[in-house]
């Protein structure tokens, strides 16, 4: 009569288990090695960030026009250099009409200015308002609330 001693976890089952682990730590290491690099920051924002954007105030347009745009925000990002791109062509096509205060994140004076009317992250203000009413009755809010999935910027 032969006798099983049912062992379990034997030498085969912890090399096996040992094999595995190792096999996907492997693929692990593969895949963050082989994965798609991010692009490389746009020109316009390479330059942007070697003229100083991110620490300085910069303005754009009258200091009297009627339409009044204070911007905050990581400005050196491709999607703010591309904005205020729009803003100055605008300014260059429609002169007199608007005044730009491009306040970038990061800069003290900025920062205080924003964190004191209680916002904490990315907002432009059009004439001190960042919430509107369009003609079609849709609210836009000009405001990026951090951590939420609904956060947008139009």
């Amino acid at each position: 009569m032969s006798e099983d001693t049912g062992r379990k976890g034997g030498p085969n089952t912890v090399f096996i288990a040992v094999v595995v682990v190792l096999v996907a730590i492997l693929a692990v290491q593969a895949f963050l090695l082989l994965r798609p690099k991010p692009p490389a920051r746009p020109a316009e924002a390479r330059a942007a960030v070697a003229a100083g954007a991110s620490q300085r105030i910069e303005t754009v347009g009258d200091d009297v026009a009627p339409i009044r745009i204070d911007f905050y925000a990581p400005l050196t990002l491709e999607w703010h250099q591309r904005t205020i791109g729009l803003l100055r062509d605008y300014n260059d096509e429609h002169p007199g009409r608007i005044f730009v205060r491009l306040m970038p994140m990061g800069n003290a004076e900025c920062d205080a200015e924003i964190n004191a009317k209680g916002i904490t992250c990315a907002v432009i203000f059009i004439n001190g308002e960042n919430e509107f009413t369009l003609p079609d009755g849709r609210t836009v809010e000009l405001y990026q609330r951090p951590n939420q999935a609904t956060s947008q910027m139009p």
